[in-house]
């Protein structure tokens, strides 16, 4: 007994009290009195068969290392093999102060908080013993024996800055993917400001429980440290080094997301202890936002992680990363082998624009199969530090029909890559178009030379989807040679709203005429932006606008869909074909014909009677604003019938600029139909603007001049719209608004 006293009163400072009466304690005493002040079970010792039999120091002290091994996760104590393990009985006095003072739990990681901290909170899901060290000589412990979600919070008497310690073990997690074992994170969304820093090993206190093969048993750090934007410093090497077994779904999830404050480079053997097959999500935007790590990528990072591909695995993991550096590793996910799941490299890399290099041509290599939603969409998205070609055989594994958003802003941004596009990029691909499919695929990698590859949607066959074109050339200015007459695979069908929405957009480096089966064999009913700036700028393009481009348009006009699909081809030459645009019949529709053949200069000859002849009803916003801006080498007289169908309420920039800077030389009698009603903002501003070779009377409509019709139009409304066109037989009369 006085052995046991000497190391009570060494550890622990006990005093011992002589007066204090003490009895001989049993065995199920010193169990119950550590479940009581613990709420931890020892198990009883193998060689015990009566709990009420008498326990002495040896066996006293066994159940402290034990007890001890519960609360921390692994031995921190060895009593059992002091000199202090003897044969001699235990009483009260010794196994209470045994459970008091010699029991503790040690801290095993810890937060350092900003300097003007009053409270500090943080919430837990997991079941367990733990202790908390608020940093001010306050300690809690907290008795979890379920894994409901609880916020723990601590009040300081004055602000200042603190390290909070915690420890103990946990023995349960929440089986709801969704539930952070601990975090951090602000309240409702909002950023967290009192994290300064975080040293130690998070994993010790929320260990892999046995092997860790489900949800129970294996913590989840999902938005562990989200949000905490005044978190600095380096992210600890061993910060999860007391995990093992496999990852579960959303296991790392947003853990540092938006954490701009932490630098260095991600450490090496980060997850090195987890091992096994990925779940759902394991690693989706884990950095996110984390604008300030730096250095590689480390080659192992996931080295560990071998399995089939699961849902948004690597979806937005470095997304924003933008001081990363050096060549993405070649075996980065060499572990990942199967059938691409939906979102599994949604931007991973999207926005790391320092990383270097050629992208690897092994890289994807264990994905192949049917393709996925998202598989890659933004996967490179703005990493224009990237350099050399494309591989020919990045998505070689990917085979069969196409799925939603599935290259989606893939390589968008990406400035740095040369070459051509590889013929065979996408050779697996077949079948049916789907939504977004390729939208914005090549958006603005001007660096991207030669011609585009005829076959490179070759394998796509039916009718349109919804922005599958969408963006996809958008801006590569380096494209050169002719557009391929099969580049879109055979289209057929009913358009789609978006479906070349501003689809080669900025490509002035291509050349020659636009093919005359480019778009496949369309029919139906317009659809919304189909058409869309699909042109935009592609100064170089020549010959005439073939009569059938479109297929056979029929049905009501809809919002946006030639708006700007000719602007600035100024290359094009010859007469506007009559049937362009089919035979639409209906209520004109907002922007329909905004912009179409903006500054295309080279078109000649009258514009069609017919073009727009089954268009009736009342006017839209913008729906022919600028439709013939610049086209000069445009003559004759306006024909009679272009707007007749026209009548009702005017509206905003309904004819705004529409025959500006044109050779047109004559306007007819109700070429604006039968309009009427308050005058409308820029409803007729610059309409006419620099048409000198106008001749005969300005526009009326029943007889009567605009300007009579609104003669208190403003110059908001009407300004310029005749400006310049002298050689009209009323200019003179023409109120000075209008001009």
């Amino acid at each position: 007994m006085r052995k046991l006293l000497i190391l009570l009163g060494f550890v622990g400072g006990f005093i011992c009290n002589s007066a204090r009466a003490a009895e001989m304690v049993n065995v199920e005493y010193i169990h119950l009195l550590i479940e009581q002040k613990w709420g931890i079970t020892v198990p009883y010792n193998p060689s015990v068969t009566n709990p009420k039999v008498a326990a002495n120091m040896e066996y006293l002290l066994g159940m402290v290392d034990i007890a001890n091994k519960r609360l921390n996760g692994d031995a921190t104590t060895d009593y059992l093999h002091s000199e202090y393990a003897t044969k001699q009985a235990a009483d009260t006095v010794a196994a209470i102060d045994a459970a008091d003072r010699l029991i503790k739990i040690e801290p095993k990681f810890w937060v350092t908080t900003t300097a003007d901290t009053s409270e500090f909170e943080f919430k837990m899901s997991a079941a367990g013993t733990f202790m908390v060290d608020w940093g001010d000589g306050t300690r809690d412990i907290i008795k979890r024996i379920n894994t409901t979600k609880d916020t723990y919070s601590h009040i300081y008497t004055a602000p200042g800055e603190y390290t909070i310690g915690i420890g103990g073990f946990a023995t349960e997690y929440n089986a709801n993917d969704y539930v952070a074992t601990i975090s951090f994170s602000g309240t409702d969304g909002a950023p967290n400001t009192t994290v300064a820093g975080i040293s130690g090993d998070l994993g010790a206190v929320f260990q892999t429980i046995g092997s860790g093969t489900n949800f129970s048993t294996q913590p989840r750090f999902s938005e562990t440290f989200a949000h905490c934007k005044n978190l600095t410093g380096t992210i600890p090497e061993n910060l999860f080094a007391g995990l093992s077994g496999a990852p579960v779904a959303q296991m790392f999830h947003r853990t540092f997301l938006n954490c701009n404050g932490l630098s260095g480079a991600i450490p090496v053997g980060l997850f090195s202890g987890i091992a096994g097959a990925p779940g759902a999500m394991t690693f989706s935007s884990t950095f996110s936002g984390c604008s300030n790590l730096s250095g590689a990528i480390p080659g192992t990072l996931f080295a560990n992680i071998q399995g089939k591909p699961q849902i948004g695995l690597f979806w937005n993991t470095f997304n924003g990363c933008s001081k990363l550096s050096g060549s993405i590793p070649a075996d980065l996910f060499a572990g990942i082998k199967g059938a691409p799941v939906p979102s599994l490299f949604h931007g991973t890399f999207l926005g790391c624009n320092n990383l270097t290099g050629s992208i690897p041509t092994n890289l994807f290599s264990g994905i192949q199969g049917k393709p996925a939603s998202y598989m890659f969409g933004s996967t490179f998205y703005g990493c224009n530090g990237l350099s050399g070609n494309i591989p020919a055989d990045l998505f070689a594994g990917i085979t069969g029909v196409p799925a939603s958003f599935m290259f989606n802003e893939t390589f968008r941004e990406c400035s740095g890559l040369t070459g051509g596009i590889p013929a065979t990029l996408f050779a697996g691909i077949t079948g049916a178009p789907a939504d977004n499919m390729f939208s914005a695929t090549f958006r603005d990698c001007t660096n991207l030379t030669d011609e585009i590859p005829g076959a490179l949607f070759a394998g796509i066959s039916g009718a349109p989807a919804v922005s599958m074109f969408s963006n996809t050339f958008y801006g590569c200015s380096g494209l050169t040679g002719p557009i391929p007459e099969k580049l879109f695979g055979k289209l057929s069908g009913a358009p789609a709203v978006s479906m070349f929405n501003h689809t080669f957009y900025g490509c002035n480096g291509l050349t020659g005429p636009i093919p005359e089966k480019l778009f496949g064999t369309l029919s139906g009913a317009p659809a919304p932006g189909m058409f869309y700036n699909t042109f935009n700028g592609c100064i170089n393009l020549s010959g005439s606008i073939p009569e059938n481009l479109f297929g056979t348009f029929s049905g009501a006009p809809a919002a946006n869909m030639f708006q700007g699909t000719f602007s600035g081809c100024s290359g094009l030459s010859g007469p506007i074909p009559e049937k362009l645009f089919g035979t639409l019949s209906g209520v004109p529709a907002t922007n329909m014909f905004a912009f179409t053949f903006n500054g295309c200069r080279g078109l000649s000859g009258s514009i069609p009677e017919n073009l727009f002849a089954g268009i009736s009803g009342a006017p839209a916003a913008n729906m022919f604003q600028a439709t013939f801006y610049g086209c000069n080498s445009l003559t004759g007289s306006i024909p009679t019938n272009l707007f007749a169908g026209i009548k009702g309420a005017p509206a905003v920039n309904m004819f705004q600029s529409t025959f500006s800077y044109t050779g047109v030389n004559s306007i007819p009698e109700n070429l604006f139909g039968d309009i009427s009603g308050p005058a409308q903002a820029n409803m007729f501003v610059s309409t006419f603007y620099h048409c000198a070779s106008l001749t005969g009377p300005s526009a009326r409509i029943n007889g009567k001049y605009l300007y009579e019709i609104w003669p208190d139009a403003t110059d908001e409304q009407v300004g310029k719209c005749y400006c310049e066109d002298t050689k009209l037989d009323d200019y003179s009369d023409i109120l000075t608004t209008w001009k």
